[in-house]
């Protein structure tokens, strides 16, 4: 079974359904507005929306109270994964597992920023899930995160301000997901490839930058990348580890 995917990112462009295709996933990486999701939402009216949180989505909450494994009270209609994990079946009756972890590698405080040390009670908090709950969650599926993962030979131009993350690239390589979308960095600042398929033996994942937006079909059953697009067709950097 195919499933249709919108990833967007970072930069709020004007997107239309212009054959008024069905998604089944709408994934936002981070640093969008509450308005901007929300008009997505409506253009492309996917059957689930999920997020994570990126470093300027602070400014949107009052006062934040933790938003995590649910609905969001300020992204309306979307659900969280500020460092969830999560099973699709029991939404949209696909059997998809889509892991989620917000922030920037910045100091700052959870779920907007996060440390490296950060990253070591998500992957209990995933390990745990993988392990003790049988085969409700098996191999990660999607990984969602606001800043990319340290991947050697992937991003190689980036401000401090825009750091990979170490410990995210050491989740990256023991979780292997099939797609870990990423946002953050910035296309039209870096002129530079952000999007790879990572091979390691007989296993592959794609790397995807989803700013400004990345559309995305996935086989459910064969859990492969079937192909990625924008206003083009994109062919990911070859990377073997």
């Amino acid at each position: 079974m195919m499933i249709d995917i919108i990833a967007i990112s970072d930069e709020e462009i004007y997107l239309t359904n212009k054959d008024k295709k069905k998604f089944d996933l709408l994934i936002c990486a981070g640093d969008l507005s509450p308005q901007y999701i929300d008009y997505v939402m409506n253009e492309f009216k996917p059957s689930l929306s999920l997020m994570v949180h990126g470093n300027h989505d602070k400014k949107y909450y009052k006062l934040y109270e933790e938003e995590n494994n649910s609905f969001s009270k300020v992204y309306k209609g979307a659900y969280v994964l500020n460092h969830g994990i999560v099973n699709l079946k029991k939404f949209i009756g696909k059997d998809i597992i889509v892991a989620g972890f917000s922030g920037a590698l910045a100091h700052g405080y959870r779920p907007f920023y996060f440390k490296e040390k950060d990253i070591n009670k998500f992957n209990r908090e995933v390990r745990f899930s993988t392990i003790f709950k049988g085969n409700k969650y098996k191999q990660i599926d999607i990984m969602v995160t606001h800043n990319p993962p340290y991947i050697k030979n992937t991003i190689k131009k980036y401000g401090q301000s825009h750091t990979p993350s170490r410990a995210l690239g050491e989740f990256y390589l023991k979780a292997f997901p099939k797609i870990w979308i990423y946002g953050h960095i910035h296309p039209r600042y870096d002129f530079q490839e952000l999007d790879f398929e990572i091979k390691f033996l007989n296993n592959v994942s794609y790397l995807i930058n989803a700013v400004p937006y990345k559309l995305i079909k996935y086989d459910e059953e064969k859990k492969e990348v079937i192909e990625i697009y924008t206003y083009k067709m994109i062919s990911p950097k070859t990377i073997l580890i």
